[in-house]
């Protein structure tokens, strides 16, 4: 469990300057009238915490901080105290990469993970600080994406702020779409930051899931084995003991030969030319079985594209029939309206619910005329491609083919010529009897030759079958130890959770929102009152408390990961009164007394209205904005 505690937040550009007061852990409060800073402070924060913060982007069209953005060579710094250890964060605006200082040590961290490609850097800012904090870095597979989740995903449930719904109830992410809002983010944060999924468990995890995919790899590599040497027997131990005997043999064979040649000297010379012509015949031999074995794999593949290529093809006639009819019917136009199917005018950019869409950050299942072309483009350069892998196949087909028939017909022509030296009649009476032994010791060779080349083959498939059944018992073993940490787990989380629900449960009935029950379901969002509809304002210590609650099970247990920072903007600027804000406001200090926290070993940053904090909070105040009446703004100018 690591704690971070902020100590100090300075801004500084040629025109503006801002230096805050000396921050402490337990309370903070800083308040301020509309537009004197408030919210500026917590985004200094964010940002130095490699959040992005669309306010301080030049190219924002719609809402931007002009003070900031407007500034030349300006920074936001803050010092923290990490797991008791002070550090500085500064980061330029407008920059990605956050430099770090401890001490006399200096180092800087890029912010975005692809700005790692083709540097020397190992980590991201990120990886530094959830390190730190001693948070595993998660991988999340969410169909083709992969989502490594950070910290600025964590903040998500450590920063309460103004911009996000009051009836939703992690900040919203950076780039809003159907990704980083998904459901299984959401749920992670929620399990990283509470401890509920531990680091040993993600790591055994991660362990199953790499043994998985090995265990289907070495089976793959089986099913091809099998598929190419399918219908030749392997049975190594038979193999094994036929080998044996036909060396037994072939010595025998030898022997007899030996002792005729010993006999009869003048079928020396005979009997050295047709042992070269069967030595080449048996290398012929041998190179013809590679080649043909060679012609089998190349025509199983060239079978295998050819089906994708068909495939390829059928798909490439059925979009160029809907580019066709998809003009003719218009049935899917942002111009259309679905319901009514009266036209209307859409703003660029925007769904037809007037949300902005990002094409970048989802993927489209609808697809206009013109993009239905560069998909047909893309999928006939994907067929020409196809076509060349066939015609490469295809040419080493005709290649071992024509060097099969060549090595054939050389294999033929020795055989003959054998024949006709082991006929002649130029040696002496023993010469039918040693041409006989000679025919006899090639067909055995040939048979041995083979032989051997099985068992080269059998024992390949033995290696196979063992680094798969050594693959499986180690999966069976992982997956077992998966299973029983999920059980031990499921057992602690419980605990927690069931915590989570009881402290819940008592502050949401003495809040603002009027309800009698409260807990979260499985996805971890809150049920109040068995789902019976809530005003909007309610929406305020539902989320409010949501925050409280988690604070409080890191202050309890030390496997929660949640650094105990809470960071609360402005609540009162979503809709809530002043009585019932003070209310839930004060419900804070309940939650901390009841967990007995030691003020040492937290801190809430608060910002709100002058007068919207219960009288309690007085002596919590540290900073004082008034815009309206004292021109006091958060940013100075030199």
């Amino acid at each position: 469990m690591g704690s971070l505690i902020i100590k100090r937040v300075r801004y500084e550009g040629d025109h503006y300057v801002y230096e805050s007061p000396e921050l402490n852990s337990g309370i903070n409060i800083i308040i301020g009238d509309n537009g004197s800073g408030k919210s500026t402070f917590t985004y200094l924060i964010e940002y130095c915490l490699g959040g992005y913060l669309k306010y301080f982007n030049v190219d924002n069209k719609t809402e931007k901080y002009i003070e900031i953005v407007s500034d030349t060579n300006n920074y936001a710094e803050i010092e923290v105290l990490l797991n008791g250890e002070l550090y500085g964060f500064k980061r330029f605006i407008g920059g990605n990469v956050v430099y770090v200082n401890s001490g006399e040590e200096y180092n800087s961290f890029p912010i975005y993970r692809q700005q790692l490609e083709g540097t020397v850097e190992s980590e991201i800012f990120s990886d530094w600080m959830l390190d730190k904090l001693s948070i595993t870095k998660q991988e999340l597979n969410l169909g083709t994406k992969t989502w490594k989740l950070n910290i600025n995903d964590l903040l998500r449930l450590i920063i309460y702020d103004q911009d996000t719904p009051s009836k939703k109830i992690y900040k919203e992410p950076t780039n809003l779409n159907f990704v980083t809002d998904s459901l299984l983010i959401r749920k992670t944060i929620f399990e990283v930051l509470l401890g509920i999924s531990s680091d040993e468990y993600f790591r055994k995890f991660e362990e199953f899931k790499n043994i998985e995919i090995l265990r289907d790899k070495e089976h793959l590599k089986i099913e091809a084995f099998n598929e190419r040497y399918s219908g030749i027997d392997l049975d190594i131990e038979k193999i094994e003991k036929d080998l044996t005997s036909q060396n037994i043999e072939l010595e025998t064979l030898y022997n007899q030969r030996d002792l005729f040649l010993s006999s009869n000297k003048k079928v020396d010379k005979k009997t050295h030319l047709i042992s070269e012509i069967q030595e080449q015949i048996i290398q012929d031999e041998i190179e013809l079985s590679t080649i043909s074995l060679n012609i089998q794999a190349n025509q199983i593949e060239f079978e295998k594209i050819s089906k994708y290529f068909q495939a390829q093809t059928s798909e490439i006639n059925e979009i160029e029939k809907i580019i066709f009819t998809n003009e003719k019917l218009n049935l899917f136009s942002f111009r259309l309206c679905p319901f009514c199917m009266n036209e209307h005018d859409p703003k660029e950019n925007h769904c037809l619910c007037g949300a902005e869409i990002k094409d970048e950050d989802y993927e489209k299942f609808i697809y206009s005329s013109k993009e239905y072309e560069n998909i047909l483009k893309h999928k006939k350069k994907s067929l020409e491609t196809i076509q060349t892998a066939l015609d490469s196949y295809s040419s080493d087909i005709n290649k071992g083919i024509l060097k099969r028939d060549y090595i054939q017909s050389k294999i033929k022509d020795a055989t003959e010529k054998l024949k006709a030296l082991i006929n002649s009649t130029d040696v002496n009476k023993n010469n039918e009897a040693i041409d006989h032994l000679h025919a006899e010791i090639l067909e055995l060779m040939k048979r041995i030759e083979s032989y051997s080349y099985r068992r080269k083959i059998a024992i390949e498939k033995q290696k196979l079958e063992e680094n798969f059944k050594k693959v499986t018992e180690t999966y069976k073993t992982i997956k077992t130890e998966l299973d029983d940490l999920q059980k031990i787990f499921d057992k602690n989380n419980r605990e927690i959770i069931s915590n989570f629900n009881s402290i819940y449960h008592d502050l949401i009935t003495k809040s603002s929102a009027d309800a009698n029950a409260a807990e979260i379901n499985e996805d971890y969002m809150p049920i109040i009152d068995q789902g019976i509809y809530k005003n909007k304002s309610a929406g305020v210590p539902v989320r409010l408390i949501y925050y409280y609650t988690i604070l409080a099970l890191a202050i309890k247990y030390k496997t929660v990961k949640h650094p105990r920072l809470l960071i609360i903007d402005t609540p009162e600027d979503s809709g809530i009164d002043d009585d019932n804000l003070k209310n839930d406001l004060l419900l804070l200090q309940k939650v901390l007394s009841n967990v007995n926290a030691d003020s040492e070993s937290y801190q809430v940053i608060l910002t709100t209205g002058l007068e919207k904090y219960p009288s309690e909070f007085g002596p919590y105040i540290i900073e004082r904005f008034n815009k309206k009446d004292e021109g006091k703004f958060i940013l100075n100018e030199k």
